[in-house]
C-alpha cells in the first residue's frame, strides 16, 4: 500500500512512517485508525509534535537498522510521547499492509516500555521492607560509597552486590526499570556500576572469585548499559549472577556539586558523606 502525503525531509517522511506502530499493547476503544492518519493528527497537536520529533533523533538509530538495541533516551522519549493527546492514537493504529510500517513495527519492538518489568522505585521499597534485603541495602550504601563518585568499586563491593543476587526481594533489582524522579541518577549510578565493577578487573590483594564473560556488545558501551553475565564462584560452587543489577539504584542521590570528594549516598530517608578511604560518616552540616 503507498502512502502519499506532504512531508517536509526524505527523512522526516521515513521516521514519521516509521513511527506508525509504536505501540500494540492496548487494546482500541474507538474506530482504529491507519497509522498514517494518526501521524497526521499528532503534527497538527504542538505538544505531540514535538514529542515526536525528540522520538525521531533518540530512536533514529534503532529504527535505521544502525543499532541493534535500544539506548534509555529513546525508550524515554516513548514514554513521553505517549503521554501527549494524540500520542495514545499511535498504540493502535493498523499499517494497513504497508511493508514498511510492519517492518518498523519489529525494529522499535526492543524499545516499547517493558510494563511487565518493575520499577526500581517500586522494587527499592519492596526491599526496604524486607529485613534481609534491607540490612544488605545498608551495606551497599557502606561499601560502595566510592561508585557513587565514578571513583572504583571495590571488592568489598562486589561482594554486597553478589550477596543481594541471593537475596529474594533483591533479586527483582537485577531487573527492574530505572523509573519515576530519580530515573536519571538511577541509570548513572547503573552506568557506573556497569564499568567501575564488572569491566575493571578485582583488586589483586582481596580474592573476590569474580570472572567476566567475555561476550559483551561493543557497539552499546556509550548508552544504558545491557545486562551482562558475570560468576561469583564461592567454595560451595559457582552461582550465575546476571546482570549488573540494578541494585537500589533509584534510592541513590549522588550530589555532583562537589566533585568526587563532595559526593553523597543517600537511601531509606537517611543520607550519609563519603570520608576518606570509603567510609562513610556522618554528615551533619
Amino acid at each position: 500500500m503507498a502512502m502519499s502525503w506532504r512531508l517536509r525531509s526524505p527523512l522526516g517522511s521515513f521516521l514519521l512512517l516509521l513511527f506508525s506502530c509504536l505501540f500494540a499493547c492496548k487494546p482500541c476503544h474507538s474506530r482504529r485508525l491507519i497509522c498514517w492518519q494518526a501521524i497526521m493528527n499528532c503534527q497538527a497537536e504542538a505538544e505531540c509534535n514535538y514529542a515526536y520529533e525528540h522520538y525521531s533523533r533518540a530512536c533514529g538509530p534503532v529504527l535505521t537498522g544502525e543499532r541493534r538495541k535500544c539506548p534509555s533516551h529513546c525508550i524515554s522519549s516513548l514514554v513521553q510521547l505517549n503521554l501527549t493527546k494524540s500520542g495514545p492514537a499511535l498504540e493502535d493504529c493498523s499499517c494497513a499492509r504497508d511493508a514498511v510500517c510492519l517492518n518498523t513495527k519489529r525494529a522499535i519492538e526492543p524499545c516499547l516500555p517493558r510494563t511487565t518489568s518493575t520499577g526500581c522505585t517500586e522494587a527499592r521499597r519492596q526491599c526496604e521492607r524486607d529485613q534481609q534485603c534491607s540490612s544488605t541495602m545498608h551495606d551497599y550504601l557502606k561499601h560502595c560509597g566510592k561508585l557513587f563518585s565514578g571513583a572504583v568499586c571495590t571488592n568489598a563491593c562486589r561482594n554486597v552486590i553478589a550477596n543481594m543476587r541471593r537475596i529474594p526481594k533483591g533479586q527483582q533489582l537485577d531487573t527492574c526499570l530505572c523509573d519515576g524522579t530519580e530515573r536519571a541518577i538511577c541509570e548513572f549510578v547503573k552506568a557506573s556500576m556497569k564499568t567501575l565493577c564488572f569491566e575493571s578487573p578485582p583488586e589483586r590483594e582481596e580474592s573476590s572469585g569474580w570472572v567476566r564473560r567475555m561476550d559483551v556488545d561493543s557497539e552499546d558501551d556509550d548508552d544504558e548499559p545491557d545486562l551482562l553475565d558475570y560468576y561469583h564462584e564461592p567454595e560451595s560452587g559457582g552461582l550465575a549472577l546476571s546482570g549488573t543489577l540494578t541494585l537500589l539504584l533509584a534510592s541513590t542521590r549522588v550530589d555532583t556539586s562537589g566533585g568526587r570528594s563532595g559526593s553523597r549516598a543517600c537511601g531509606n530517608g537517611l543520607c550519609d558523606g563519603q570520608g576518606e578511604n570509603g567510609k562513610i560518616t556522618d554528615d551533619k552540616n
